[in-house]
C-alpha cells in the first residue's frame, strides 16, 4: 500500500511490529513518532472507551462492527491499544460475560492472525487472559474461559511460547497451593499446538505439579490434570518419534514423574465415579504407558490385563478402556513376545465378547470401540495366529448367530490386515465357509459373509465356485421376501452388496478371472438369472475387456455327452465332454466346467437388447459384445466398433436405437454369413431353441423375474432378420409358423383388454413384415391360411343354428387370428417391395379387410385395420407412376371409412387421424374412374361434421376429476387430427385451386368459425388459414383457366374482421393472418403479382406489426389495432368492394362473442373516417342498415361504434345523412337522440347567438361575490354566465357551425379558456324558487331574460365549461387540443388549480401544432388573451399567464415573444404567489429561446429566477424556489457560459443551503442545478487567482464531500442526481485519477453502486491527490455528523475517519472530530452506530 495511504501513527505501529527488528529501532524514530503524536493517546483512550461501552448494544451488527474497530486499532496500535484495554478492564471489573467475552473474542482474532505482535504487547494479553482465565475458582465458565485459554494458546503457538509457559506457571500461585484447573488445561491444548515449544517445559510443569496430585478431590479438577498430563504424554512420545536419537531424550528424563503420576491415576483416580473422568483418565493412561520404564512395564503385564478386563465390568466408557488395554498389548508384545502367555487364553475369550455384531456406523464412539478391539486381535495374531483361529472355527460352528457373525468380523478383519500371519489356516476356515454359504438363511450373516469372501478374493486365497454362486445367487432378487430371516431394507442391501461385489470381484482381483468368465456365462443363459442380465453382462465386460480368450480344453468328437448344466454350483460333469443344450447351443467342458457357445451368447444379447426400458442393462451388454466378439468372429471388430458407438449414442431415443439394432443384426448376419453360409441357418436355430427363456406364463420360482414380453418380441424380429440370410425353405416355414404359434398363444380373456393384446403381438407382425422383404410369397401364403380359417365357420351342424348358445373361446381365437392377419399385413405393406407387394394385393384380402371393418365395433382391430389401409394407399402412391391402375373398390371403401361414427361419448375418437389421413391419401391417389371417384367437398364437411363436433365438447372449467380427464382425452386426440384435417385441405385446394373451391371450404367453415367455443373457432381459424397458405402457391394467375377478378375480398373480409377481435389471443392472431392471405390473394388477381414477394411494402410491414401485439390481453390495445386493421383494409380493397364489405360487418353484429361485435363497429367506424366520401351511392342503404343494426346489437360499446360511424359519415355527406335521418319515423329513440345531439338546424342564428355570449361573458363575474357567502362555504357559480355555459354545452357540438366558430376562434378559445379556470371549486348556482312575477322581476332576469331551472343544481359547473370546451375543439377538429382535456379524469372534481395548470403545457403545444408557433392566428389568440393578464378574477390571470409561460418553451419569435416576456414580467409582482411562480416558470425557458431573443432576455430572467430562489411562500400550489432552481439548471444548459459566468458564484453560494432541505424535490433540483453550473464552466487550467474559475473552485471543494455523502441516500432520484453532479465536479478539480474512477464508477451505463466499498477507494484517491485540501474536506463533512438521513450521518463517520488517516499535520480538532463520531455511537440508528465504529476503525486504524 501507498505511504501516503498510511498515518503516521500507523507507519510507527507497522515499524515496531516488525519483528526482531523492532528492538533495534532507532531512538529519534521513536522520538519522532511520539512527537506527532503528542495528543493522540487522549484521542484513542476516548474512543476506544466509547467503543467498549458500545458493546452491550443490543443490535447484533452494531456489537460485530464494534469487534471490527477495536480489531482494526488493536492491529494498527498493538502497545497503546493493549494498554487501554487492560486499564479499562482494570478499572470496569464488574462488566457483564457476554462483554467480557467479546472483548477476548477480539483479542483473539488479533493474536490468531498473520503477523504477530510485540512481546511487550502480547505480555500485557497473557496477563489479561491469565486473570479472566482464572477469575472463577471453582466452576468452569465456558463463554469467558475457552476464549481467554484460545489466546494463550493462539500466543504460544508463535515465538512467545516460552514467555506464554513462563506466566503460566508463574500464575500457579505459591508452591504449596495447587495450581488452578484451567491453567492445566491451558498447558494441555497448548501442548498439542506447540509441541516443540512445550516438551523443555513439561519435566518442570510435572515438578511443580505431582506433589498436589494424590490431593486432589473436586472431579473437574482432576478431568483437566488428566487432560494436560495425557498431552503432556502425547508430545513427548511424538517428540521422541520425530526427533533423532541423540536428541530424544525428553522421554527419558521424565520417565520417573511420568511414572509417579501414573500411579497417582490409576490406583487413585480410576476409582471416580464420574463418567468423563474416567475416561479421560484412560486416554491419558494409554498415552503414559509407553512412558514408563521397561522393567516396570514386563513386571506388571501379567498383573495388569485382567485388572483391566475387570474394568469393563464397570460403568466406564469401553472404548477407552479398550484403548487402554491396545495400548498395553501393543507396548508389551514389542518388548517381549511371551509375556501375555498366562492371560492369553482369556484375553481371547474376553475380547471375542466385546466384538459388536451390528455396529451403528452413524454412531462414531460404538464403530471407533468395535474397530479398537479388532485392532487388539490384530495385535495378537502376530504371536498366537494359531489359538485365535481355533477359537474362531469352534465358535463359526456353534448354533448361535452371533458368535457366527463375530467370528467372521474377526477373520475379515485379520484377513484385511494381517493375512499372512494366519495363511496357514485359512483352508479349514475355507471349507467350514462352504458349509455356510449352503445352510445360513438369515440375510445379516449372508452380508458378513459376502464381506469375508471379498476379504478371501484380494488375499487370493479362493478358487471355488460356491463362492461366485453365493454371490450371484444373492444378486438376485426375491420373488416373495420372507422378513423371517431379514427385513426389506435388509434384503434389499444384501442384492445391492452383492451386485457391487460381484463387479469388483471381476474388475480388480486378478486371480479370479477364468473362473468368473465360465460361471458368468453359465448364469448368463439361464431363465432364474434374467433379472441380473446387465449387471453379468457388465461383469462380462470387464474380463473379456481384460482378456478377450476363454481357457479350455476341446473335447474329441467321439465323446458322447453325460451331463447336464445345473443352476446349484454343487453339480457336476464329466470331463472332456461335449453337450447340445436346448437352449444354449454347444458347451464345451474343461473338468466340471461347461463353456456356452458364442452364438447362444449372441442370441441371448439380442433378445435383451430389445428391451428398451432398460437402458442400463442395454448399455452394459453392448459394452460386453464388443468386447466378446473374437469368441464369435475377429474379424468383426471393425463393424461392430462402428455399429455399437452408434447405439450407445442413441440408446436414449427408443425409435433410433431400435432401428440401430436392426441394422446392427442385419449388417452382422449378412457380415457372417458371406464367411459361414450356414451360419444365418444355425442362429435362427439357436435364437428359437431360446424362446423357452422368455415364457409368456412365468414360472413360480424363488427368485424375481422381470416382464419379458420386449424380449421375446426381439428374439422374434432378430429370427426374422435372421431370415432374410436363410434360403432353406423348410427353416423358414418352420420359422413362420414359429411367429404365428407365438402370437396366437398371446394370452386374451376377459382379463386382458384388446388394446394389451395388440401390443403384444406387435413384435409377431414386425417380424412377419421383415420375412416379407425377401420371402413374400410364404408369408402372404400364411396369412392367407389364417384369414380363411378367422373368416370359417367352425360348426355346422344343428346347434349352430342356436344363437343364444355361444362358443367365446372360437370367437377370441378368430379375433387373435384376424387381428394377427390384419396388422401383419399393413407391416409386409410397409417393410416389401412396392411393386411385388401390391401384385399381392387381391380382392380376397381387400373383402377380408372391408368385412373386418365393417363387422366390428372393436376400436383395436378397426385401428389394425386402417393402418393397413394407410399403408396400402402409401405404396400405391409411391408406386402411382409405375402401377397406374388405381386401388378397387376405393369408392365402397372410403364410404366404410368415413361411416364410422366419431359421436359422443366419442370412444372412436382415436381413429379420427387416421380416417382423416386415409381421405387425405385416397384423393391423392385420384383415378379417371368417375364411379370410382372419390368426392373432396363430401369428404371435408364429414371430416368438419367429426372434428368440429368433437371439438365443442371441450371445457375450460371441470366439475369433476372425470371431466378432467375426458377433456385430456378429447384434447390430446383433436391435437393429433388437426394436422391431418389440414393435410386433407390442402389436397382438396391443389386439385381445384379455384375461387369456387375456396367458397366451398369457407362456407363449411363459417359456422364453426362462429361457434362460440373458443377451442372450435381456434381450430377453424388455423385450417382456414391453412386453406389460404395453400391457395396461394396454388392458385393459377393469367391465363385461359384464372378468373379475371376476385368478387369475394369484401365478404371474406367482412366475415374475418370479427374473428381478429375475438376474445381469444390465438383466434385473433390467426385471424389477422387470414386477413393478410385474403388481401394478398386479392392483389394477386387484380395485379397479376405475388404479394408476399414483395415484403418491405408498408402494409405487410404493418400487418406484421399488428400480428405481433394482437396477443396482448389490454381491451384499448386491441381496439387501437382495430384501427390499424381498417386503416390497411381501406387502402388495399377496390372501391367497388366497399360496401360489400361495410354490409357484412354490420351484419357481424350479431356474433356470438362480445367483443368481436364491438371490434366490428370499431373497424367500420374507422373504415368510413378514411373512405366514407367514395361511398355517397350507398348512403341510404348504409343508414338503413346501421339502423336495422343499432336495434338487433345487444352491446353497448357496439351501439356507440355504429353511432361513431354515422357521425363519420355525416362529416362526408353532412347533408345526405340528415336527409336520411330525418326520414325516421317519430318520436325519436335513444339512438337518434344521441345523434341530434351533433346537429343544429340554423347556423346563421347560432353565429349571432355567439356573438352575444361573448359580449354578456367578457365583463362578468363567473362566482358569485365572495361578501354574500360565509368563508367556510364553497364558492357558488354565478348563474346568468353559468346558464350561457349550459346553452353552448348543447350547441358546440353541431358540426354545422364550424365556420361560425373558426371565425370567433381567438375569442372563443381564450374566453374558453379563462372560463374553465375560473370554474375550479365553484359548487352550482343556488335553485331558484317560485318563478318571479312580472311586476317584480329579479336581477338575473331583467339582466340575462331567462329563470335558471332548478335540476341546475345536478350540474358541475366546472364539468359543463370543460365539456363544452372539448365540443368546441372537436367542432373545430383540433383533436390534440381536445384530447388534453380529457387526460385528467379529475379535472372538473378539483379544489384547486393544480390539475388546470397540468394541462396548460400539452394545451399550448397543441395549438403551437394546430395554428403554427407564429402564424397569424396564433399572434391573434396571444393579443386577446393579454386582456385578461390584467383581470380583477384570479382565475383568468392564472390562465392568461400560464399558457404564456408554456409558450416560452416553444421558441416564440419577434413580436410574438416581445408580448410574451412582456406580460411575464409584468406578472413577477403579482399579488398572487401562483401567478408569480407561473410567471418564473415560463422566465426559466427563456435560454431556449431564439439566437436573438435568449441573450435580449436572458439577464432579465436569471435576476427574476435568482430573486425567485428566495421567495418562500407557504402554502403555495407552486413551490417557486425549487421551479426558480429548475429554470436556473435550464438556462445553465442552454446559454453559452459567458452569459451566465457573472452569476455562478452568487448562485453556487445560494443553493448550497438547499443540499439539505427536507424536501427530496428540492435537495434533486440543487443538486443538479449545481451539476448544471458546473457543465457550464471550462478550465483551461491557465486562470489566475482571482478568477472567477478560482472563486467557483473554492464552492467545487466546499461541495464535494457533501454530494459524496448524498450519494449515500436510499431515494434512487438522489443518488442518480449526486452521480451526476460528482462527475462533473471532478471534471474541474484538476485531478486526473480522481476523474477517471469517477467516470468509472458513477456512470449511468455501469450496474448498481456498491457505496460503501466504493466511498472508501474514491476518498482514498482524493486523498491522495488532493491532500493539501484534506482538512477543508474534514471542515465540509463535519455538519453532515447531524444530518437528518441516517445513511448521511454514518457516511460522514466513516469519510472523516478515513480523511483523517491522510492528515499530515494533527491539530487541536482532532480531539473534537474524534468525540463527535464517538457521540454517533449512541445514535438511534443501529446502521449509524455500527458506521461509526467502522469509522473509528479508520480513524485509529489503516485504510
Amino acid at each position: 500500500m501507498d505511504q501516503r495511504q498510511r498515518s503516521p501513527s500507523a507507519n510507527a505501529s507497522a515499524a515496531t511490529a516488525g519483528g526482531a527488528a523492532a528492538a533495534s529501532t532507532g531512538t529519534s524514530t521513536a522520538a519522532a513518532g511520539a512527537a506527532a503524536n503528542a495528543d493522540k493517546p487522549t484521542v484513542l483512550e476516548g474512543a476506544l472507551h466509547n467503543i467498549f461501552d458500545s458493546l452491550q448494544d443490543k443490535d447484533e451488527q452494531v456489537r460485530q462492527a464494534m469487534q471490527l474497530a477495536i480489531v482494526k486499532i488493536l492491529e494498527t496500535h498493538p502497545e497503546r491499544a493493549t494498554k487501554i484495554l487492560t486499564e479499562y478492564r482494570a478499572q470496569n471489573a464488574k462488566l457483564n460475560e457476554q462483554t467480557v467475552a467479546m472483548l477476548l473474542d477480539c483479542i483473539h482474532r488479533v493474536v490468531r492472525g498473520e503477523t504477530s505482535l510485540p512481546t511487550a504487547a502480547n505480555e500485557k494479553l497473557i496477563l489479561l487472559a491469565l486473570e479472566e482465565l482464572t477469575r472463577s475458582v471453582d466452576q468452569h465458565v465456558p463463554l469467558i474461559q475457552n476464549p481467554a485459554l484460545h489466546i494463550l494458546v493462539a500466543i504460544g503457538r508463535g515465538k512467545d511460547c516460552t514467555l506464554v509457559v513462563e506466566m503460566l506457571q508463574a500464575h500457579s500461585g505459591p508452591a504449596g497451593s495447587v495450581p488452578h484447573f484451567m491453567l492445566m488445561q491451558c498447558l494441555g491444548q497448548l501442548a498439542l499446538a506447540n509441541t516443540a515449544g512445550l516438551v523443555p517445559h513439561i519435566k518442570t510443569i510435572l515438578a511443580r505439579c505431582l506433589p498436589h496430585l494424590g490431593g486432589i478431590k473436586q472431579d473437574h479438577v482432576k478431568l483437566a490434570y488428566a487432560y494436560a498430563i495425557g498431552r503432556f504424554s502425547e508430545a513427548l512420545l511424538e517428540h521422541g518419534t520425530n526427533t533423532p536419537k541423540g536428541e530424544a531424550k525428553a522421554a527419558a528424563n521424565c520417565a520417573t514423574e511420568i511414572s509417579v503420576a501414573y500411579d497417582v491415576l490409576f490406583n487413585q483416580w480410576l476409582h471416580s465415579r464420574e463418567i468423563k473422568v474416567c475416561m479421560e483418565i484412560l486416554q491419558a493412561l494409554s498415552s503414559m504407558y509407553p512412558l514408563l520404564p521397561t522393567d516396570r512395564i514386563l513386571d506388571q503385564a501379567p498383573r495388569l490385563v485382567p485388572q483391566i478386563l475387570a474394568l469393563y465390568r464397570r460403568s466406564v466408557d469401553r472404548n477407552a478402556v479398550t484403548q487402554f488395554l491396545c495400548s498395553v498389548l501393543k507396548t508389551n508384545l514389542q518388548l517381549h513376545a511371551q509375556v501375555l502367555d498366562g492371560v492369553i487364553d482369556a484375553l481371547i475369550t474376553h475380547l471375542f465378547d466385546l466384538v459388536c455384531v451390528y455396529p451403528d456406523y452413524e454412531k462414531p464412539q460404538t464403530v471407533k470401540g468395535h474397530y479398537e478391539v479388532l485392532r487388539c486381535f490384530h495385535l495378537l495374531a502376530g504371536n498366537y495366529a494359531g489359538k485365535i483361529m481355533d477359537t474362531l472355527l469352534i465358535h463359526l460352528r456353534n448354533n448361535s448367530e452371533r458368535e457366527r457373525i463375530k467370528s467372521l468380523l474377526i477373520l475379515t478383519h485379520l484377513l484385511n490386515a494381517c493375512a499372512v500371519q494366519i495363511e496357514s489356516r485359512v483352508q479349514s476356515l475355507i471349507e467350514c465357509l462352504k458349509q455356510l454359504i449352503l445352510a445360513e438363511r438369515s440375510v445379516k450373516m449372508k452380508l458378513t459373509l459376502l464381506k469375508t469372501i471379498v476379504a478371501l478374493a484380494q488375499k487370493s486365497l479362493i478358487r471355488d465356485k460356491e463362492f461366485v454362486w453365493f454371490v450371484v445367487r444373492h444378486s438376485c432378487k426375491y420373488s416373495k421376501i420372507s422378513q423371517e430371516h431379514g427385513t426389506l431394507e435388509e434384503h434389499a442391501t444384501l442384492v445391492v452388496s452383492c451386485e457391487n461385489t460381484l463387479f469388483m470381484l471381476a474388475s480388480t482381483v486378478g486371480t479370479l478371472d477364468d473362473l468368473l468368465k465360465r460361471e458368468l456365462l453359465n448364469y448368463f443363459l439361464l431363465l432364474d438369472y434374467t433379472d441380473i442380465c446387465g449387471n453379468l453382462a457388465k461383469c462380462l465386460a470387464s474380463l473379456f475387456a481384460k482378456s478377450p480368450h476363454i481357457e479350455y480344453d476341446i473335447a474329441s468328437d467321439d465323446e458322447q455327452p453325460n451331463a447336464a448344466l445345473q443352476s446349484s454350483p454343487a453339480a457336476g460333469d464329466a470331463a472332456g465332454s461335449v453337450e447340445e443344450r436346448p437352449g444354449g447351443g454347444l458347451m464345451v467342458k474343461r473338468g466340471k466346467v461347461i463353456v456356452p457357445s458364442a452364438e447362444s451368447i449372441y442370441a441371448r444379447c439380442l433378445a435383451l437388447l430389445g428391451n428398451q426400458q432398460c437402458i442400463k442393462r442395454a448399455s452394459n451388454i453392448l459394452s460386453f459384445l464388443k468386447y466378446y466378439h473374437p469368441q464369435l468372429n475377429p474379424a468383426l471388430e471393425e463393424l461392430w466398433e462402428r455399429r455399437i458407438s452408434d447405439m450407445l449414442l442413441h440408446i436414449n431415443q427408443p425409435a433410433n436405437y431400435l432401428q440401430q439394432l436392426h441394422d446392427f443384426v442385419l449388417e452382422t448376419n449378412e457380415f457372417l454369413n458371406t464367411r459361414d453360409e450356414q451360419f444365418a441357418q444355425r442362429l435362427a436355430s439357436k435364437l428359437a431353441d431360446q424362446m423357452y427363456l422368455y415364457p409368456m406364463q412365468m414360472p413360480h420360482i424363488e427368485w424375481q423375474l422381470p416382464e419379458l414380453s420386449s424380449e421375446r418380441g426381439m428374439l422374434l424380429q432378430a429370427v426374422a432378420l435372421t431370415l432374410c440370410q436363410v434360403t432353406d425353405v423348410a427353416c423358414i416355414h418352420t420359422k413362420i409358423d414359429l411367429i404365428v404359434t407365438t402370437a396366437r398363444q398371446e394370452r386374451l380373456d376377459k382379463h386382458v383388454k384388446h388394446a394389451e393384446y395388440e401390443r403384444r403381438i406387435e413384435p409377431c407382425a414386425r417380424a412377419l413384415g421383415y420375412i416379407a422383404r425377401q420371402h413374400l410369397a410364404h408369408v402372404i401364403k400364411k396369412l392367407s391360411e389364417l384369414a380363411q380359417m378367422g373368416g370359417r365357420k367352425h360348426s355346422t351342424g344343428f346347434f349352430s343354428n342356436l344363437h343364444f348358445i355361444k362358443d367365446t373361446h372360437k370367437e377370441l381365437e378368430n379375433y387373435k387370428s384376424n387381428l394377427l392377419v390384419v396388422k401383419a399385413f399393413g407391416r409386409i405393406m410397409d417393410e416389401a417391395d412396392p411393386l411385388q407387394s401390391l401384385q399381392h394385393l387381391d380382392d380376397a384380402m381387400l373383402n377380408f379387410l372391408m368385412i373386418q371393418l365393417a363387422g366390428h365395433k372393436d376400436q383395436t382391430i378397426m385401428s389394425a385395420i386402417l393402418q393397413t389401409l394407410l399403408s396400402i394407399c402409401n405404396q400405391l402412391i409411391v408406386t402411382k407412376e409405375q402401377l397406374p391402375a388405381p386401388l378397387k373398390h376405393r369408392k365402397q371403401i372410403m364410404d366404410t371409412v368415413f361411416s364410422i361414427p366419431i359421436e359422443s361419448p366419442f370412444h372412436d375418437l382415436p381413429l379420427l387421424p387416421t380416417i382423416l389421413k386415409l381421405g387425405t391419401d385416397f384423393i391423392r391417389i385420384g383415378g379417371s374412374d368417375s364411379l370410382e371417384g372419390v368426392d373432396g367437398s363430401v369428404i371435408f364437411e364429414i371430416a368438419c361434421k367429426n372434428f368440429f363436433g368433437c371439438a365443442k365438447q371441450l371445457k375450460m372449467k371441470f366439475e369433476s376429476q372425470e371431466e378432467d380427464e375426458h377433456n385430456s382425452f378429447l384434447a390430446k386426440h383433436l391435437n393429433e387430427s388437426l394436422p391431418q384435417l389440414n393435410a386433407l385441405v390442402r389436397v382438396i385446394v391443389e386439385l381445384d385451386p379455384s375461387p369456387s373451391t375456396l367458397d366451398l371450404i369457407i362456407g363449411i367453415l363459417e359456422c364453426w368459425m362462429r361457434d362460440k367455443n373458443s377451442e372450435v373457432r381456434i381450430c377453424a381459424s388455423h385450417v382456414l388459414n391453412n386453406t389460404l397458405e395453400v391457395y396461394i402457391k396454388s392458385m393459377r394467375i393469367g391465363g385461359l383457366e384464372a378468373p379475371s377478378k376476385f368478387n369475394q375480398t369484401g365478404q371474406m373480409l367482412g366475415k374475418i374482421v370479427p374473428r381478429c377481435i375475438d376474445s381469444n389471443g390465438t383466434v385473433r392472431q390467426v385471424s389477422v393472418d387470414i386477413l393478410q392471405k385474403t388481401l394478398e390473394i386479392a392483389c394477386i388477381y387484380e395485379t397479376l403479382t405475388i404479394a408476399s414477394i414483395d415484403s418491405s411494402a408498408e402494409w405487410l410491414k404493418e400487418i406484421e406489426s399488428i400480428k405481433e401485439h394482437i396477443i396482448t390481453d389490454e381491451p384499448k390495445q386491441i381496439y387501437n389495432l382495430a384501427g390499424d386493421i381498417a386503416k390497411i383494409i381501406a387502402q388495399r380493397i377496390s372501391s367497388f368492394q366497399y360496401l360489400q364489405f361495410c354490409k357484412t360487418l354490420l351484419q357481424s353484429l350479431r356474433d356470438p362473442e362480445q367483443s368481436s361485435t364491438i371490434g366490428a363497429s370499431v373497424v367500420l367506424k374507422f373504415f368510413i373516417q378514411q373512405k366514407g366520401s367514395e361511398l355517397f351511392h350507398a348512403i341510404p342503404d348504409l343508414v338503413k342498415g346501421s339502423l336495422v343494426a343499432l336495434q338487433l346489437c345487444d352491446a353497448p360499446r357496439a351501439k356507440s361504434g355504429v353511432l361513431k360511424a354515422l357521425v363519420a359519415l355525416t362529416k362526408h355527406h353532412p347533408k345526405l345523412v340528415c336527409a336520411e335521418m330525418l326520414q325516421q319515423p317519430l318520436p325519436y329513440d335513444e339512438h337518434l337522440v344521441e345523434y341530434w345531439h351533433l346537429v343544429c338546424n340554423d347556423p346563421d342564428l347560432t353565429g349571432l347567438m355567439l356573438d352575444n355570449f361573448l359580449q354578456l361573458l367578457s365583463g362578468a363575474s363567473l362566482a358569485e361575490p365572495a361578501e354574500s357567502q360565509q368563508t367556510d362555504r364553497q364558492r357558488l357559480a354565478s348563474v346568468p354566465p353559468f346558464a350561457i355555459f349550459c346553452a353552448l354545452h348543447e350547441m358546440l357540438p353541431c358540426k354545422d357551425i364550424h365556420d361560425q366558430l373558426e371565425a370567433r376562434f381567438a375569442e372563443m378559445f381564450c374566453m374558453l379558456l379563462t372560463s374553465l379556470s375560473s370554474y375550479t371549486n365553484l359548487g352550482p348556482p343556488m335553485p331558484v324558487g317560485a318563478p318571479i312575477s312580472p311586476s317584480q322581476p329579479g336581477k338575473a332576469a331583467s339582466k340575462f331574460g331567462f329563470v335558471p331551472n332548478k335540476e341546475l343544481v345536478k350540474l358541475n359547473p366546472c364539468q359543463i365549461a370543460l365539456e363544452t370546451f372539448q365540443a368546441f375543439l372537436n367542432n373545430l377538429e383540433m383533436e390534440q387540443i381536445a384530447t388534453v382535456l380529457t387526460v385528467n379524469t379529475s379535472l372538473a372534481s378539483s379544489t384547486d388549480w393544480h390539475s388546470y395548470i397540468e394541462l396548460l403545457t400539452p394545451m399550448a403545444i397543441g395549438l403551437t401544432h394546430q395554428l403554427q408557433l407564429n402564424s397569424p392566428a396564433m399572434r391573434q389568440l396571444i393579443n386577446v388573451l393579454s386582456k385578461y393578464v390584467a383581470s380583477p378574477h384570479d382565475g383568468q390571470r392564472v390562465a392568461a399567464v400560464g399558457l404564456y409561460s408554456r409558450l416560452v418553451p416553444l421558441k416564440p419569435c419577434g413580436d410574438l415573444a416581445a408580448t410574451i416576456m412582456l406580460h411575464l414580467g409584468a406578472a413577477l409582482s403579482d399579488p398572487n404567489a401562483v401567478v408569480r411562480g407561473l410567471s418564473l416558470q415560463g422566465m426559466g425557458y427563456v435560454g431556449q429561446l431564439g439566437e436573438l431573443e435568449a441573450p435580449r432576455y436572458s439577464e432579465m430572467a436569471i435576476q427574476a429566477l435568482l430573486k425567485g430562489v428566495d421567495d418562500t411562500v407557504g402554502d403555495c400550489l407552486i413551490n417557486i424556489p425549487l421551479e426558480s432552481m429548475r429554470g436556473l439548471s435550464r438556462i445553465l444548459q442552454a446559454l453559452p457560459s459567458d452569459r451566465v459566468e457573472p452569476f455562478h458564484v452568487s448562485l453556487a453560494i445560494r443553493i448550497r443551503p438547499f443540499f439539505g432541505s427536507y424536501s427530496m424535490e428540492m435537495r434533486e433540483a440543487a443538486i443538479i442545478l449545481f451539476g448544471d453550473l458546473c457543465e457550464s464552466k471550462h478550465d483551461d487550467g491557465n486562470s489566475s487567482p482571482t478568477s472567477s474559475m478560482e472563486a467557483l473552485r473554492e464552492q467545487l471543494l466546499a461541495n464535494l464531500f457533501p454530494l459524496l455523502l448524498h450519494l449515500s441516500e436510499s431515494d434512487p432520484s438522489i443518488a442518480t442526481a449526486c452521480k451526476g453532479t460528482l462527475r462533473r465536479v471532478c471534471r474541474l478539480l484538476r485531478a486526473v485519477r480522481v476523474n477517471e474512477m469517477a467516470e468509472q464508477q458513477l456512470s449511468v451505463d455501469t450496474e448498481q453502486l456498491q457505496y460503501n466499498s466504493f466511498v472508501v477507494e474514491f476518498v482514498k484517491v482524493i486523498c491522495l491527490e488532493l491532500t493539501e485540501h484534506t482538512q477543508d474536506f474534514i471542515d465540509s463533512c463535519l455538519p453532515k455528523l447531524r444530518s437528518q438521513w441516517p445513511e448521511v450521518r454514518g457516511s460522514a463517520a466513516i469519510v472523516i475517519g478515513i480523511l483523517h488517516n491522510f492528515l499530515n499535520e494533527r491539530n487541536a480538532q482532532t480531539e473534537s472530530v474524534a468525540s463527535k463520531i464517538a457521540v454517533l455511537l449512541k445514535d438511534e440508528q443501529a446502521t449509524v452506530r455500527m458506521r461509526a465504529a467502522q469509522a473509528l476503525g479508520y480513524f485509529f486504524g489503516d485504510v
